[in-house]
């Protein structure tokens, strides 16, 4: 296995020894399957290529990794920030826990439901990448666009003309027309991309590339690199403001939030955010002066971007995920891959009501009017739909492999 698996295996495991501290009443068994489970399976088996199969693996091999990412022999934006929290013992405990596991597969059972109102449900074209299928999915069409290996983070630009994804395992960004799928163009960016963002005049999109910790600068009218942006280690996700001026990234290393100056194309200020842990994806309040960061654990600070002040940690569903403001500022909403929840934040109140939707929830977005949220559920390869009106699930509808993120008109 190369660093980058490794990195990300590790820190899942790290993620469920966290979570483990936050919820004592259950045993670490338990906690441990729920947190790993949407990369490496319920049972310790990869749910795609990407996750190695962790059931089984050598107890020593599991030590000798987590300690060398302890001690820096091996170097990982993630892993870096997560394995220097643990001790000795914690170590030796993840490494024998997963070591314990019969290797044998996991069994996924979709669920099947389609509702009468998809239609009524996609007020507007929605898009939905899917990282084993390789393939852009448009609802509520359901066409299927061809891609690239391990379609990740997609976006669309404001006037809905093009959709962009990235593709980590090859270093690029595709990007098709809105219209009929057709690719437009396969453009080389830096080391494994993640996130992807189109700034509000549409004219530049944002590619962070977390693996050589800078940010490409795309110019979608010439469909080419214009430049890069120098970042701290492991830039993930971005945010631009409504003028355009700044844009916010989630810097997984574990610095916090890098702030870039875009006329100047440079990160011109770095802010801590302590008590969580590897910050992950991140959205702004309407007003855009607060930041709400979902971290790689179980966690949502509150983040002052005037002061540089978390006001609070709010404890969320286990693992990663996707977090979106609503387009109304109501709710800050975030999913959680090694769980089966979406957490949705009261932006007034600061209280959450979790919503069960199915299996290893990760990219979230709310459609235009607020209405609606879309989850996808990388665990049954299915797109869960919330009536944010109710606060219930009312529809869940089949999908390509690995349904990751989702990209909608009006709401970036």
């Amino acid at each position: 296995m190369n660093n980058r698996v490794i990195g990300h295996t590790l820190a899942m495991l790290i993620t469920s020894l966290n979570a483990s501290a936050q919820a004592t009443e259950m045993p670490q068994e338990k906690i441990t399957a729920a947190t790993c489970a949407g990369c490496h399976g319920a049972n310790g088996i990869g749910i795609s290529g990407e996750f190695p199969n962790l059931a089984g693996q050598k107890q020593a091999y599991l030590l000798k990794q987590l300690k060398a990412f302890k001690s820096g022999a091996r170097k990982d934006p993630t892993m870096s920030t997560m394995a220097a929290t643990l001790s000795e013992k914690d170590m030796q405990d993840l490494a024998a826990h997963f070591s314990n596991l019969p290797p044998t597969p996991a069994t996924i059972h979709n669920n099947t439901a389609t509702g009468k109102a998809l239609k009524a449900q996609f007020p507007a074209p929605t898009y939905i990448s899917m990282k084993k299928s390789g393939t852009l999915m448009l609802f509520p069409d359901t066409a299927t666009w061809p891609g690239g290996p391990n379609m990740l983070y997609d976006a669309v630009t404001p006037d809905g003309r093009m959709v962009m994804a990235t593709s980590p395992s090859t270093g690029t960004l595709y990007i098709f027309d809105a219209r009929n799928g057709k690719q437009l163009a396969i453009i080389k960016v830096g080391k494994a991309p993640k996130g992807v963002k189109v700034s509000p005049d549409g004219k530049t999109a944002y590619v962070s590339n977390q693996g050589s910790s800078d940010i490409s600068i795309i110019d979608l009218q010439k469909l080419t690199v214009t430049g890069s942006i120098t970042s701290k280690e492991g830039p993930h996700n971005v945010r631009f403001t409504r003028d355009g001026k700044r844009a916010y990234v989630t810097l997984q290393g574990g610095a916090g939030i890098g702030v870039i100056d875009t006329r100047r194309t440079e990160m011109v200020r770095v802010i801590p955010v302590p008590g969580i842990t590897g910050p992950h994806n991140l959205d702004l309040s309407a007003d855009e002066k607060t930041a709400y960061v979902r971290d790689f654990v179980h966690n949502v600070a509150v983040l002052d971007l005037e002061s540089g002040k978390v006001s609070k940690v709010i404890p969320v569903g286990n693992g990663h995920g996707g977090i979106d403001v609503t387009p109304d500022g109501r709710f800050a909403a975030t999913a959680a891959i090694g769980d089966k929840i979406v957490s949705l934040i009261d932006t007034k109140t600061l209280s959450v009501t979790n919503v069960e939707v199915g299996k290893g929830p990760h990219g979230i977005r709310a459609s235009k009017d607020s209405r609606w949220l879309y989850v996808t559920l990388t665990g049954e390869n299915a797109i869960a739909i919330v009536d944010l009106k109710t606060m219930k699930l009312v529809n869940k509808i089949p999908s390509g492999k690995f349904p990751f993120w989702v990209a909608v008109p009006g709401n970036p």
